[in-house]
C-alpha cells in the first residue's frame, strides 16, 4: 500500500505537514518549519536543516522527511541527525544526485554501490543509507524497489576499523606517553599556582585527566552531582561526583549515574567552581528562568536551547564548546612534547585513550577498565587499548640528563644564593633539605617560595614544583645519584609501573636542575 504523501515542498523548499512530533524522551520537536531543532543537550545546534536538500525533488524529500520523523520518535537526536546528514552527503555523489533531481527516476542499487565500492565510505554511512532505503521500500514509497531492498540486505557491510590511533601510537591523535603526561601534569600544577588558567579551564582539564570521560559526560554535570562527605573516623573531607552515564539507551539524559571519588586537589577545585557558578547564577537571576546550574557553564544562555524542549540545559556547555575549552587550556600550558619536539596538542579523546591504556598497563583487568571508562562491556575497551608500555627499563644519570630538557619536569627557577630567593630572608623556615644518608649529613638544596602550607614530601616533590628555587651551589648531582639508585631498588623489588613513573618524573626534574646549574656555571666561567 502506497503511503499518503504530504504537501508539496517545491514552493517553500521544505516538506510540510509534520507539525509537532514527540521524541523518544517525550519532548516536543517542532517539525513544521525549514529547520527542526532536536532536543540534544550535548549540542543545542543539533538540527535537521532542509536548506541542504533544497534541490531534491518533492517525493524523495517527503520520503526523507517521514523517515526522519520516525527516527526522531524512536531514536536519539544524534542518531536522527546523523541519518539525515548521510542523505545530505549523498548529494555529493553522481548517481544519487541524478536520482534526487530527476523527476520519476527510480532509486536503484547504483547509489549504494558507488559509496561502498567507488568512494569507500565509512560503514556508518552505508548503514544509514541502507536503513533509509529499506524503510521506504517496506512502505512502498514511489521510486523504491523491493528487489533492490533485497539486494541491499544481502550486502555485508561490517564495521570500520577502530583504535588505529592507539595501536599505531599516533603522536598527534593517539594516547599520550608517560613523559607527555608528566610534562602536562607538571605544567597544570604550575598553572594552578600561577593562575595561568581560569578555574573553569583547570577543573575541566583535571577532571578529563582523572576520569577519562567523554565530553558529554562532563557537560551534563550539574551542581547537585558534586558532594562533600566527611569521614566519621578521621574527620577528613571526601569529594564525590555523580557522573551522568551516556550511550546506555536511556530515553532521557541524566537518568543514570556513576559515582566517582575525587582526590582532594581536584575536589577542592570543583567545589570552588560550583560556588562561583552559584553566585553568578543568583546574580543573573537564571535560576528563576528555569535553567539548571551546570558545572561547566556557558557565558550566557544558549538561544537555541530556549526554543527547544531542553530549556533546562540552556546554560550547559555543549560538547564542541567543551572540546574547545580543553584544547585552549592545553595550548595555554604551552607544553612541548618530548616525543615530537612540538607543542603538545590534545583533545578529550586522546586523554580517554591514555586513561584506559595506562589503566590496563598498570595491571587493571579488562572488566575493571570497562567499569572505569563506563563501558557496558569489554569489547569497546579493546578497540583503543595499546599495552606496549613506554617505561624505560633502566634509567641512569646520563640518560636522565639527556631526557630532561624534553620532559619539562622542572618548572622552578635556579637562584645563585639564598639571598636572591623569594622568602630567602626566612632562613631555615623556607629551606628545602636533602638527607645524605651515606655521609650522615643534612644539607640545604634551595628555598621554597610558597607562603602557603605544603604537605608534600620534601625534597622529592619540590623539584617538580614551580615555587621551588634550587641554589646554584647545592648538591643536586648527589640527589640525582640517590634517586637513580632508589629507582633501581624499586625495580628490583617489583614495584608497579605507576610507582616507578612517579620516581622517573622526580629524576628528570632533578636532572634538569643539574643541567641548568652546569650551563650557568659554564657561562660564569666564560
Amino acid at each position: 500500500m502506497s503511503p499518503t504523501m504530504n504537501a508539496t515542498a517545491s514552493d517553500v523548499g521544505f516538506p510540510q505537514g509534520r507539525g509537532v512530533v514527540v521524541d523518544r524522551a517525550g519532548l516536543p520537536v517542532d517539525c513544521s518549519g525549514p529547520v527542526w531543532i532536536l532536543n540534544y543537550p550535548g549540542d543545542a545546534r543539533c538540527k535537521i536543516d532542509w536548506s541542504h536538500l533544497a534541490i531534491v525533488r518533492d517525493d524523495l524529500k517527503n520520503a526523507i522527511a517521514d523517515f526522519t520523523v520516525s527516527l526522531i520518535r524512536t531514536h536519539s537526536p544524534v542518531y536522527a541527525r546523523t541519518a539525515f546528514n548521510t542523505l545530505v552527503r549523498m548529494l555529493g555523489t553522481r548517481s544519487f544526485m541524478h536520482v534526487a533531481t530527476t523527476s520519476g527516476a527510480p532509486v536503484g542499487f547504483e547509489p549504494f554501490e558507488e559509496i561502498r565500492v567507488v568512494l569507500g565510505w565509512s560503514s556508518t554511512y552505508l548503514h544509514h543509507y541502507r536503513m533509509w532505503y529499506l524503510w521506504c521500500a517496506r512502505r512502498e514509497y514511489p521510486g523504491f524497489d523491493r528487489a533492490v531492498a533485497d539486494r541491499l540486505r544481502e550486502v555485508s557491510i561490517g564495521n570500520d576499523p577502530k583504535g588505529r590511533a592507539v595501536l599505531s601510537d599516533d603522536p598527534a591523535e593517539g594516547p599520550l606517553t608517560d613523559l607527555e603526561m608528566a610534562a602536562l601534569a607538571n605544567a597544570l600544577r604550575a598553572a594552578d599556582v600561577l593562575g595561568t588558567l581560569t578555574d573553569q579551564q583547570s577543573a575541566a582539564l583535571w577532571l578529563t585527566l582523572a576520569l577519562g570521560a567523554n565530553p558529554l559526560n562532563l557537560t551534563l554535570l550539574r551542581e547537585e552531582d558534586y558532594a562533600q562527605l566527611r569521614d566519621e573516623a578521621t574527620g577528613a573531607v571526601l569529594h564525590q561526583l555523580r557522573v551522568p552515564r551516556i550511550k546506555k539507551r536511556h530515553a532521557r539524559y541524566r537518568t543514570a549515574f556513576k559515582v566517582r571519588k575525587l582526590n582532594p586537589e581536584i575536589g577542592q577545585k570543583l567545589a570552588a567552581l560550583v560556588a562561583t557558578n552559584a553566585e553568578r547564577c543568583a546574580r543573573e537571576g537564571w535560576a528563576e528562568a528555569g535553567f539548571a546550574l551546570p558545572v561547566f557553564m556557558r557565558a550566557s544562555p544558549n538561544p537555541s536551547a530556549l526554543t527547544a524542549g531542553n530549556r533546562s540545559y540552556a546554560l550547559h556547555m555543549d560538547t564542541n564548546e567543551f572540546r574547545a575549552l580543553i584544547s585552549l587550556a592545553v595550548r595555554k600550558l604551552d607544553v612541548m612534547s618530548p616525543r615530537t619536539g612540538k607543542r603538545l596538542e590534545a583533545v578529550p579523546r586522546r586523554f580517554r585513550y591514555t586513561f584506559i591504556t595506562r589503566f590496563l598497563r598498570e595491571g587493571g583487568s579488562l572488566k575493571a577498565a570497562a567499569e572505569a571508562a563506563d563501558h557496558s562491556d569489554t569489547q569497546t575497551v579493546l578497540t583503543y587499548t595499546n599495552l606496549r608500555g613506554d617505561l624505560v627499563g633502566r634509567l641512569d644519570e646520563a640518560m636522565a640528563m639527556e631526557m630532561a630538557p624534553r620532559a619539562m619536569a622542572f618548572l622552578g627557577m635556579i637562584v645563585r644564593s639564598e639571598g636572591e630567593a623569594v622568602r630567602g630572608e626566612a632562613g631555615s623556615a623556607s629551606r628545602v633539605y636533602h638527607h645524605a644518608r651515606e655521609r650522615g649529613a643534612i644539607e640545604p638544596l634551595g628555598t621554597c617560595g610558597s607562603f602557603a602550607f605544603c604537605g608534600l614530601t620534601a625534597p622529592t616533590a619540590c623539584y617538580e614544583c614551580v615555587r621551588f628555587q634550587p641554589w646554584l651551589d647545592a648538591p643536586h648531582e648527589e640527589v640525582l645519584r640517590t634517586y637513580v639508585t632508589r629507582r633501581q631498588e624499586m625495580m628490583d623489588r617489583g614495584a608497579t609501573e605507576g610507582q616507578v613513573r612517579t620516581m622517573d618524573r622526580t629524576i628528570l626534574a632533578v636532572a634538569a636542575v643539574v643541567r641548568q646549574v652546569a650551563e650557568l656555571t659554564q657561562g660564569d666561567a666564560a
